[in-house]
């Protein structure tokens, strides 16, 4: 019966930790992913010339009000839930882990934000060749790309300057000697 409570005591704190309930900040970036996915097919579709195209926007819009809120989710439990996310997210902001946490948990998470983080960089550079491209195009005689340069450079700005520090501090999390476990 000695092991009960150290075994109590460690479910509690993975719990604390591994938690996947979707918080209001997470229910607000989804409703927002679906208003987004309503809305830009509608603007696309309105800026071409000739007739609007109303079914087309109407079926695209409702696909993308639900594919891209179900990729964020099906991304959050990938990486452990919506809460495990955010408690990550904390770790390399506040630049520490709770003691309570063990390597075997954080290390991988923090890795595993370090990649998506490298993922996110090469796609906004991407982001940026195709504003290039769509603005050469627009600068060719087609003021109708001018929207899309402006997507393109938004999609760009978010993975270049979305990291805000975090790339150095998970570097420098990734860094810390490894804790041993506490000897009961």
């Amino acid at each position: 019966m000695t092991g009960d409570q150290t075994t109590t005591q460690r479910t509690d704190a993975a719990r604390t930790v591994d938690d996947d309930r979707i918080d209001t900040v997470g229910w607000w970036q989804l409703v927002g992913l679906a208003v987004v996915g309503t809305v830009v097919p509608a603007v696309f579709l309105a800026m071409l010339r000739g007739p609007m195209p109303w079914t087309a926007a109407v079926v695209l819009g409702l696909a993308l009000a639900v594919v891209l809120p179900a990729s964020l989710v099906w991304n959050w439990s990938r990486r452990g839930g919506r809460a495990a996310v955010a408690t990550t997210r904390r770790w390399v902001r506040d630049g520490s882990v709770p003691s309570d946490v063990p390597d075997a948990v954080w290390r991988p998470r923090v890795q595993r934000w370090l990649s998506d983080l490298g993922r996110r960089r090469v796609s906004g550079w991407f982001a940026v060749v195709a504003a290039v491209l769509w603005a050469l195009t627009a600068l060719a005689g087609s003021t109708d790309n001018w929207g899309l340069v402006l997507v393109w450079a938004l999609i760009a700005a978010v993975g270049l300057l979305g990291d805000r520090g975090d790339r150095a501090a998970a570097e420098r999390l990734l860094a810390a000697p490894a804790r041993t476990p506490d000897r009961a």
